[in-house]
């Protein structure tokens, strides 16, 4: 029986957390041209008439993947900006948890000194940035963080060029979220908000250039690098019983500070504190993931509720 489970544990971590992959092919459902209103993407509303922008389009200019990405460009009706918020919006089927997911993505901007080109995981209800990454036009790449608790633009060691290819990676995990530069950490910090992103945007402020966006990844790398960096070493925490029914227990070699409980698309299900023990009777049958925060360091396991 445990053998069984194992392999239930392999075969539903592919699958876990609704992972996406993007790349504005036809096969898709994506077509040449306007990208609002295909396959649950929008364009900038404008708060009049149209209702969006029209220029943020498919296009098979360029591509890193496949033949067409997404190209957000100048809407000449509009002025420079002060603040990258023109471009295309994907309203994600599920949320993500601030504390458990992964976005990935490439990007080639064309020119310097043009517009400031940027990636925005935003929890559209309350209209507020979860994460956030700036490629300026100076060459910069800056990130949203937390300083002495007001959000903020931090400058990373990392520089961009024009014409080039980029690959993007955010992880967040329960203790912290990290930006990912061409497979290289440039940033760790924490989300400058805790809620959850229901809503990506690939944005610009308006002004010269064009940038292309082009094999987006939700979700793909968080068993890799979210998960994997937290796993528990053999004899430092076990779950039990796994399955469970009523109850759950964990056993750790440190004092247990939080347990929280996430279903399979990443939302916050269950939360304890210091305890070591957590009721899951109500939870429906399925695969679920456990944050267990101890007082040497974090954990996530995962639990079969029966």
């Amino acid at each position: 029986m445990k053998k069984y489970y194992s392999i239930a544990f392999l075969i539903a971590s592919t699958y876990f957390f609704a992972q996406q992959t993007i790349s504005f092919e036809s096969n898709e459902g994506f077509n040449v041209g306007n990208v609002h209103g295909q396959a649950g993407w929008i364009s900038t509303p404008t708060g009049g008439i149209p209702e969006n922008v029209t220029h943020q389009t498919i296009s098979t200019d360029k591509a890193s993947d496949g033949s067409a990405s997404l190209k957000i460009v100048k809407e000449n009706t509009y002025g420079t900006q002060a603040d990258p918020i023109i471009g295309g919006f994907y309203n994600l089927p599920a949320p993500l948890a601030c504390s458990n997911f992964s976005v990935s993505f490439d990007i080639n901007i064309s020119q310097l000194n043009g517009s400031d080109f940027g990636f925005q995981g935003v929890n559209e209800i309350d209209d507020q940035f979860v994460v956030r990454l700036d490629f300026e036009k100076t060459g910069l790449v800056k990130v949203l963080g937390m300083v002495s608790g007001i959000q903020d633009l931090i400058p990373t060691p990392s520089t961009w060029l024009p014409n080039t290819w980029y690959r993007l990676k955010i992880v967040g995990s329960a203790t912290d979220v990290r930006y990912y530069l061409n497979n290289m950490l440039i940033y760790t910090g924490t989300a400058a908000s805790s809620l959850n992103i229901n809503q990506l945007r690939f944005v610009h402020n308006n002004s010269l250039g064009s940038a292309y966006i082009d094999n987006i990844k939700v979700n793909s790398e968080l068993l890799v690098m979210g998960v994997k960096d937290t796993k528990a070493g053999a004899g430092e925490i076990s779950l039990y019983p796994n399955p469970a029914s009523d109850f759950m227990n964990i056993n750790s070699v440190s004092k247990v500070k939080n347990i929280e409980i996430y279903d399979e698309t990443g939302k916050l299900i269950k939360t304890e504190t210091n305890h070591n023990k957590i009721e899951v009777k109500e939870l429906a049958a399925g695969i679920y993931i456990v944050h267990v925060k101890t007082e040497k360091r974090n954990f996530t396991e995962k639990f079969i509720k029966k």
